[in-house]
């Protein structure tokens, strides 16, 4: 019977893994630094992830959900399609102001070659409502007639470019500045 996982020890595990990966690498990331970081002995850190492989795609999925969380959220449905597509909006874009380390975790781990095929198959059932969602504000000519992964890509880069640079530049964002840059995520879409 496997063991089970003590809660807290995992979410210790998964803040230091993104914690290290953002400043190492996928590669410069050692098992025993994660444990150390963590605060759990290396060998309760095998116990539960046998390989770096495993923790990292692990960490990638919880925090893909995470994200899926932050954009698809029932209390985001206003009614006309900009509001609620607003609503998204900004809750991706305070996920990420918020959780700048796990952003950037789940961008370099797309590219890394570590992610398995069933890990892209199943972080990206979760953003299956979004995918709808822009198909159906499509169908009513509110969004651009265009491959969705396109339009998610475009939005996703936006964002996470203004986020890189408020937290390296250590800005604080005025209100005015989130809704110029939301406008222009609008209109970059919209027909």
């Amino acid at each position: 019977m496997p063991k089970v996982k003590d809660q807290n020890k995992v979410n210790a595990i998964y803040k230091a893994t993104i914690e290290l990966v953002t400043k190492t690498g996928f590669s410069g990331l050692k098992m025993a630094e994660v444990a150390k970081k963590s605060g759990v002995a290396t060998g309760t850190l095998y116990v539960y992830y046998i390989s770096k492989e495993q923790l990292i795609n692990d960490v990638f999925v919880v925090t893909k959900k995470e994200v899926a969380g932050a954009i698809i959220n029932s209390k985001y449905v206003k009614g006309s399609f900009n509001k609620t597509f607003k609503a998204m909006w900004y809750g991706y874009f305070k996920y990420c102001l918020l959780n700048p380390e796990k952003m950037l975790f789940v961008e370099q781990f797309i590219y890394s070659g570590y992610i398995t095929e069933a890990n892209i198959i199943k972080t990206n059932t979760y953003f299956e409502p979004l995918n709808q969602f822009l198909i159906e504000g499509q169908k009513n000519d509110y969004v651009k007639k265009m491959d969705v992964a396109l339009i998610k890509a475009h939005l996703q880069g936006a964002i996470h470019e203004i986020v890189k640079m408020v937290v390296r530049e250590g800005l604080k964002l005025k209100k005015k500045d989130m809704n110029t840059c939301f406008t222009m995520a609008w209109d970059s879409i919209t027909e």
